[in-house]
């Protein structure tokens, strides 16, 4: 594998040799020397592959990418759930990943099945590699009554709790129950706009378990009817931007919910996938339990498109109070460097695109607008779409009292 033209701030090797007992895999250092954006071609034969952007600087938030939702075939999916760790280290080049296989969903219940469970438990520990790879324990709560939650636990242990168990047979229920574990977990409700199965959103999501929602995945968005691939069967008045109209408050992730064991894959034409970027400067559970908590997330439908957003000096996923009866007036920022050519960049302000960017053929964008009598109760985030359907939602910033 040669590297032809290579970015002149970039040091790496001329090319990689390949030994059969690679398996077709080989971790290749690059030392970028200064700030820039960077974008790696190389050459296999009649093959050529372009990275997605490499953005070296010191300012901004380091981005940590991760698929938090996929299957094997200890439930509906493909692999077991060691291929499924090897090509999310290895192949997608993950740096968090969640192998999320149902509960009651599949050939055999996975809560039946403890050797299973165990070696789920086992692959998780095994392949976690803090300040490398990390990853989480965790599993689908598939309930066809209330929507589908995913579990995640932040240590190497954690039960399943069944959907179909009296106990645990509702939302509610499910989190009194993760409220009584002695280990740290989050949920996330998917595909909540529609199919395969919509979310009651009916109950309001506990904030202690549910500070994040699925936006987008595999099987479409879930944001609104005028979003890029919006999820099949959708549901009036059930998009993640209906229930923020509602009160509701979250950061926005994407995951794939791929059954092939390819977790971090993105399929091109059509776009479909789905990816959380999490904002940690260190790769490890306690900083991506942190990350995750306090909304520093953004999600994209597969693409890794780097996204910054700032208002003044709010980041995405915060909170900015103002007085009652008062309003806030501020600078909106937005950077996003795309893997593909631009298409647009929008301004959602509470339920409405209120502004929006055309910006064709540019491959990176900055962007300030002035955002006016902002008020109590009211949210705002940016989409980025390119060219070929690839998007990227920033987590909403939200005014408060």
């Amino acid at each position: 594998m040669f590297f032809p033209d290579p970015p002149p701030g970039l040091a790496l090797p001329a090319s990689v040799r390949f030994a059969p007992e690679d398996e077709g895999r080989r971790s290749v250092e690059a030392v970028a020397r200064e700030p820039g954006t960077y974008r790696l071609r190389a050459s296999a034969g009649p093959l050529t592959a372009q990275s997605n952007p490499l953005v070296v600087s010191e300012d901004g938030p380091r981005v940590l990418w991760g698929d938090l939702h996929g299957h094997s075939n200890y439930s509906d999916g493909t692999g077991v759930p060691e291929d499924y760790f090897v090509y999310a280290r290895d192949v997608s080049a993950l740096d968090v990943a969640a192998l999320t296989d149902h509960d009651h969903w599949g050939i055999l219940p996975l809560v039946a099945q403890p050797a299973m469970w165990a070696e789920i438990v086992e692959q998780t520990k095994r392949f976690h590699e803090p300040g490398r790879f990390v990853t989480l324990l965790g599993y689908e709560w598939t309930s066809w009554i209330h929507g589908h939650r995913h579990v995640l636990y932040f240590e190497d242990r954690g039960e399943i709790f069944d959907s179909v168990d009296a106990r645990t047979e509702s939302p509610v229920q499910l989190w009194s129950a993760l409220a009584e574990q002695p280990v740290e977990a989050l949920t996330f409700a998917h595909h909540s706009a529609g199919g395969p199965i919509a979310t009651n959103w009916e109950i309001p999501p506990d904030p202690r378990f549910e500070p994040l929602t699925e936006i987008v995945s595999i099987h479409g968005s879930s944001e609104a009817l005028d979003s890029p691939s919006p999820i099949y069967s959708p549901v009036p008045g059930n998009f993640v931007r209906d229930v923020l109209d509602r009160g509701y408050r979250f950061g926005f992730v994407g995951s794939g919910d791929r059954h092939d064991g390819h977790p971090g894959a993105y399929q091109v034409e059509p776009p479909q996938g789905g990816l959380a970027a999490i904002l940690a400067e260190e790769p490890t559970r306690a900083a991506v339990l942190a990350a995750l908590r306090a909304r520093r997330v953004y999600a994209t439908n597969g693409p890794r498109i780097v996204l910054r957003t700032a208002l003044g000096g709010h980041r995405m996923g915060e909170s900015v109070s103002v007085p009652a009866g008062g309003s806030l007036s501020a600078p909106l920022f937005v950077q996003a460097v795309a893997q593909t050519a631009l298409s647009r960049v929008e301004l959602v302000r509470s339920g409405e695109i209120v502004d929006g960017v055309a910006v064709e053929d540019l491959l990176e964008v900055t962007l300030q607008r002035q955002v006016d009598d902002l008020t109590p109760g009211e949210y705002l985030y940016v989409r980025v779409v390119q060219q070929d359907g690839g998007a990227a939602w920033s987590s909403p910033i939200y005014v408060t009292e």
